[in-house]
């Protein structure tokens, strides 16, 4: 299968996330294609190991570029939630914006293809549990920004990379079975299916029907809107 999952994780900022306020810088990267080969992308000082520095616009645009290639060789670049949060700090890290912006449309976002189905979000977690692939045990995504600042690389790399394997599983899983299983928060195992599609296509799917929600779902501009500005989704 001809894929290559990324996932990003940035720098600690004081109070809460929003990039419509602040675009942290990217700590790591990783990257994982369905050979297996994995990438971690992050600054070294000549001996190899972590500076703790967040990626130079240099080091972004070559992961930017590694994608690219990847791409026009056949791969299907996937991410959760890579819309949404990943692409969009790599375009500000790398100043690669129109190119960041073509990859994203045409990349398969498998939270963001689950949102416009569902009309909700999930966490990789819940899917990842459903397909028997567990993340890093002992902490989260929350937790990666904390233990970057305080030099604990290798905990770091080895949930960056466990968080692309879990992915990776969840990707492969559903072209399979035709249908992505997550876990509920009640315990239940349940599914979407179809097969996943591309940003640009699922943002073009009908809307679902949340009128049973208690609260307004996010709109799929929340995600892509950054996009807009930048490129047709056309």
């Amino acid at each position: 299968m001809k894929y290559v999952l990324m996932d990003l994780e940035t720098e600690l900022i004081s109070g809460p996330l929003d990039l419509d306020l602040r675009v942290p810088g990217i700590t790591i990267g990783a990257t994982l294609t369905g050979d297996n080969d994995l990438k971690l992308w992050y600054e070294r000082d000549i001996e190899g190991q972590a500076t703790g520095r967040t990626l130079s616009s240099t080091k972004a645009a070559e992961l930017v570029h590694y994608l690219d290639h990847l791409a026009k060789e056949g791969h299907t670049i996937v991410t959760w939630n890579g819309a949404g949060f990943d692409f969009r700090v790599l375009a500000q890290a790398s100043g690669l914006v129109s190119q960041c912006v073509d990859l994203a449309w045409d990349h398969v976002d498998m939270m963001f293809w689950f949102h416009c189905q569902k009309g909700f979000s999930i966490k990789l977690d819940s899917a990842a549990q459903a397909a028997g692939s567990g993340k890093t045990t002992g902490m989260s995504g929350a937790d990666a920004p904390r233990l970057w600042a305080e030099g604990q690389y290798t905990r770091v790399q080895e949930y960056v990379a466990q968080d692309v394997r879990a992915a990776a599983a969840v990707y492969e899983g559903t072209v399979k079975n035709r249908a992505l299983y997550w876990i509920t928060s009640q315990g239940r195992r349940s599914s979407v299916r179809g097969h996943p599609l591309s940003v640009r296509e699922a943002h073009q799917l009908p809307a679902p029907d949340t009128s049973w929600m208690t609260r307004a779902p996010w709109p799929r501009e929340k995600f892509v809107g950054w996009m807009l500005g930048s490129s047709a989704p056309g």
